[in-house]
């Protein structure tokens, strides 16, 4: 079992109240957190910390990050930066096996999602990303690699994998740039 005494003070602040852990309970959720830690987006509270704060992997790798003191930016990334991102080895099978896909009617995703893979060749939701070279020194136990790894958003990354292999074979079409939510610690943090 973890030890919460690793956890950051503004992590503890960011967990989601019995009442608060659906995803029909992120708005009270929201409204609550919003203020006790305004740097984080509402998009990556609600994809990323409400619904997985208390995963394991998640708690593992980025509990003990200081949330009151990073960035997050809302940034465009060149497909194949995204494509070398580093995965967790927990997740790697998720990202593999999406990314084998080879059609759009292989594709598990709504039906929101698939038509913005269709027609716009990218995600409808930016995933989020980590700048691990930003934290500087790493603490022993957290599987971290630098430079850039991904945190949330594994089907999406594995889905990239296929767009970009179906765009190869002339099946689709995939934008150049894509939509991240980049989390990093500012220069003078470190």
């Amino acid at each position: 079992m973890e030890e919460t005494a690793n956890f950051s003070h503004s992590w503890m602040r960011l967990a989601a109240l019995p009442k608060e852990r659906t995803m029909w309970d992120f708005d009270a959720y929201y409204q609550r957190v919003h203020a006790l830690v305004p740097n984080v987006p509402k998009h990556v509270l609600k994809q990323w910390i409400h619904g997985l704060q208390g995963e394991y992997v998640t708690r593992r790798n980025y509990a003990w990050l200081d949330y009151d003191h990073l960035n997050f930016s809302l940034e465009q990334w060149p497909t194949q930066e995204l494509l070398n991102l580093y995965v967790v080895e927990s997740y790697r099978d998720c990202v593999e096996t999406r990314a084998r896909c080879q059609d759009f009617d292989e594709f598990c995703c709504t039906k929101r999602d698939l038509a913005n893979w269709k027609e716009q060749g990218t995600w409808r939701t930016p995933p989020v990303v980590l700048d691990v070279t930003s934290l500087g020194a790493l603490p022993l136990g957290k599987e971290l690699v630098t430079p850039h790894q991904l945190i949330e958003g594994h089907n999406r990354l594995g889905y990239l994998h296929a767009m970009a292999g179906m765009a190869q074979h002339g099946k689709a079409e995939l934008m150049a740039t894509h939509e991240v939510w980049v989390l990093r610690q500012p220069r003078s943090s470190q």
